[in-house]
């Protein structure tokens, strides 16, 4: 159990920012959205000049079985520590006062007057102690949580009951807490937001900074055949898919169900690897349309905008649960910006992150997806709301919100 949370009034002397992100992983030994959104923040801010620096946690990436090439890292002009312990403490307790420790020594050396972490709470934990510690204010932001990505894991006929689990129970107190312990709080939509505010924490204290994209992709003109000619792939198909973790809550089996109901010369393409392929792969084959089904695997970011620009339309299916009805995820924006028909369940978080100018079907509905699969049509307004959530926007965001502490 996590010790009490006591908020401090605290504020940091004087007017200069320097900004400490704590993270949970990173690239580039971890590529999720989680590390992209992270990367792409750090960039836009130094890109303004707001001098930040991120640290991961105790012995990342060794925990997640990699080697780290040094304590410091320059990753894209980035700067990222790593915590490297000459040995790992036993307990969890012990880890956080090791974190602790280690961050305070960073903290004072760097003169860092700001201090942004991440959910889960374990983040928290640590940032907040060294807030404490040094007189900081510190920043939570609010992204996948732990209780709800677990939730997400389950069968969805489980969820419900596990919603009442003393794990979830306990794991949701614990988040609550350190929101409404930090000086400030970052949602990545309203929906996060009303949700914060339901729950106790202070809406003065929130503030909604959603997902992005680079500038660059709206310069970007995909010449689809071309591509496909390159990357193999049948220039005379309808092609739609995604580029996303394989999981079950994404609802590719649905898009998978949809080719049933559309005529041969239309394909799926999945870029991406998870849990849920080995089950998909085997849908396909019981369904008849293995052969219009196409795993390519997991692709490097250097050529993920390749395999967008092979689409004729992007497709989010996700399925009707509590993490999917909140998430707003980064890759439909992308495709947005790439000029990308994007179809997706109507679930607020979809409608949110894509401005609401998309095609949206009924989740769990295969037949509604192949509908709108078979009437898509290429237009202006994706890529004409994606130009209204870049990074540098969200890094001016940010920059006004360390300021505010100070």
């Amino acid at each position: 159990m996590a010790p009490p949370v006591v908020t401090s009034p605290r504020r940091a002397p004087g007017t200069q920012i320097h900004v400490l992100h704590l993270l949970t992983n990173s690239l580039p030994y971890t590529n999720s959205g989680y590390t992209q959104r992270s990367h792409a923040v750090l960039r836009a801010l130094n890109a303004r000049g707001v001098p930040v620096q991120a640290v991961t946690r105790l012995a990342y990436p060794l925990v997640v079985g990699k080697w780290p090439r040094s304590d410091r890292e320059l990753i894209d002009g980035v700067t990222y520590h790593r915590l490297l312990p000459s040995f790992y403490p036993a307990t969890v307790r012990k880890r956080h006062e090791k974190s602790a420790d280690k961050l305070v020594e960073m903290v004072r050396e760097q003169q860092v007057s700001v201090i942004h972490t991440t959910t889960n709470f374990p983040n928290a934990i640590v940032a907040s102690r060294v807030a404490q510690r040094c007189g900081i204010p510190w920043v939570y932001e609010m992204r996948g949580e732990l209780e709800r990505t677990w939730l997400s894991r389950l069968p969805v006929e489980l969820q419900e009951e596990a919603e009442q689990s003393e794990f979830y129970r306990l794991a949701r107190a614990q988040e609550t807490a350190y929101a409404s312990a930090a000086d400030a709080v970052v949602a990545l939509s309203e929906i996060s937001r009303a949700q914060l505010i339901e729950r106790g924490v202070d809406a003065e204290k929130i503030h909604v900074i959603p997902n992005a994209m680079y500038e660059d992709l709206l310069d970007i003109t995909c010449d689809q055949r071309q591509l496909r000619e390159e990357l193999g792939l049948p220039v005379d198909k309808k092609i739609v898919g995604s580029v996303t973790s394989v999981v079950d809550y994404e609802g590719l089996d649905m898009l998978i169900r949809s080719l049933t109901h559309l005529p041969d010369d239309v394909m799926v393409l999945i870029v991406g690897e998870g849990t849920a392929k080995p089950a998909l792969e085997q849908l396909a084959a019981e369904s008849g349309v293995a052969d219009r089904v196409i795993f390519v695997g997991r692709k490097p970011t250097s050529e993920i905008t390749r395999w967008y620009g092979v689409l004729d339309a992007f497709t989010v299916p996700r399925h009707d649960t509590l993490v999917c009805r909140t998430v707003t995820p980064l890759k439909a924006l992308q495709a947005q910006a790439l000029g990308i028909p994007v179809i997706a369940s109507d679930l607020p978080a979809l409608r949110e992150v894509t401005g609401g100018v998309e095609s949206y079907v009924p989740a769990g509905d295969a037949k509604a997806l192949a509908e709108a699969i078979e009437s898509v049509k290429k237009t202006d307004s994706g890529r004409r709301w994606a130009a209204t959530r870049t990074w540098s926007m969200a890094a001016e965001k940010y920059e006004l919100l360390y300021r505010s502490l100070m």
